[in-house]
């Protein structure tokens, strides 16, 4: 946490709505099933209209398609479509005082078309897996699958760099640039390749090397997914039973709790003399949490699209851990609910954080 938040050195508007944007957009179109998950619980209605606040967690089923109108206070104009089969998580952190808007897509694909408004230094950054993509004003669309990236231009241009999710950090000396014509793929390796985009029907064109490129990697998991479920069974058993011990004491955090007891009052908390009270103590049990919520969130992703990929005749196979694929998939499945009732405390926990620290996260310096 920074000094001037120790300190207390902050204007006190910094504990206004003002001081970071709460509603980023707006739902202006939905179909089929979609999921929203904010401070800690899954909305139970979702609708035409809705508001869509800082880091809501959007899940939208093999039926679902939501689209989210940016607000002015965002910064941005435009839209982000979230697609069928898809998770992303929506952000804005101010650092150095001026917000910067994220959207991380764990899962699936994600349309958008935004621009800046003025004084904005830049639109608006995608994470993926294995991507960071800058973007200062454009229409393109990104998918995200088996650990890899590909980006296509409609309009505009898209700085793609390789990135990686556990060390949080980009590369900084390998990227390309996805502009119409023009297609970026990113690998989990770090390797960045670019292909020509057909001319003609832009979404066409989009839906054909989309479902091609996912076929692909379709293929290599079926012909072999013992393998590749192997790269991430051990990680998964190791560190979603340390992300359950540091749940529990998130979930044991007496300040935590009326953190989050206000915000369903639809309150933000006091001033500064009690985040300055209170605020380490979230902020401990969430430093502690987050390396193993970083790798067990990997893992967590990644077997879910593998598993429904498995064949049955695979199903009896020997995992490194000694397990059956059978076996393994049927205790995942059993967890599963548990690690993304821990991801939404988590995030629900540094949501709460923010909006008491001026906008800023506990993981600013990490």
């Amino acid at each position: 946490m920074r000094k001037r938040a120790i300190a207390g050195i902050v204007l006190c508007v910094a504990f206004c709505s003002g001081a970071m944007a709460q509603v980023l957009g707006k739902i202006d179109y939905l179909e089929g099933r979609v999921d929203v998950t904010r401070n800690g619980e899954r909305l139970k209605k979702v609708d035409i209209g809705m508001p869509i606040e800082n880091l809501d967690l959007i899940q939208t089923s093999a039926d679902g398609v939501v689209s989210i109108a940016f607000e002015k206070a965002s910064g941005l104009t435009g839209s982000l479509q979230v697609v069928h089969g898809s998770t992303a998580l929506i952000r804005q952190d101010l650092l150095s005082g001026s917000p910067t808007n994220e959207v991380k897509l764990m899962a699936g694909s994600v349309n958008l078309k935004v621009k800046r408004l003025a004084g904005m230094k830049k639109a608006i950054n995608v994470r993926t897996p294995s991507s960071v993509l800058g973007v200062r004003g454009t229409e393109f669309v990104v998918a995200s699958f088996n650990g890899s990236s590909i980006v296509a231009c409609k309009e505009g241009e898209v700085f793609c760099a390789s990135y990686s999710e556990i060390t949080q950090t980009r590369s900084t000396d390998s990227g390309a640039s996805a502009v119409p014509g023009t297609m970026v793929e990113l690998l989990e390796s770090g390797s960045v390749n670019t292909g020509a985009f057909p001319k003609g029907n832009f979404e066409d064109n989009w839906k054909a090397m989309q479902d091609k490129w996912k076929t692909y990697n379709v293929e290599l998991i079926t012909a072999d997914p013992v393998n590749f479920m192997n790269q991430f069974v051990g990680n998964w058993t190791e560190y979603s039973s340390k992300v359950e011990s540091g749940t529990a004491a998130l979930r044991s955090n007496a300040v935590l709790k009326k953190w989050l007891d206000e915000a369903r009052a639809g309150k933000t908390g006091g001033g500064m003399g009690e985040f300055v009270r209170e605020g380490p103590s979230v902020m401990k049990d969430l430093v502690a949490i987050r390396p193993n919520m970083v790798i067990a969130m990997i893992s967590w992703y990644r077997l879910q699209e593998l598993i429904p990929l498995v064949p049955q005749g695979a199903m009896g196979k020997k995992l490194a851990n000694g397990q059956t694929v059978r076996a393994f998939i049927a205790q995942f499945n059993k967890s599963s609910a548990s690690m993304a009732s821990s991801v939404a405390l988590f995030t629900a926990a540094e949501k709460q954080y923010m909006l008491r620290n001026d906008g800023v996260s506990p993981f600013i310096d990490f």
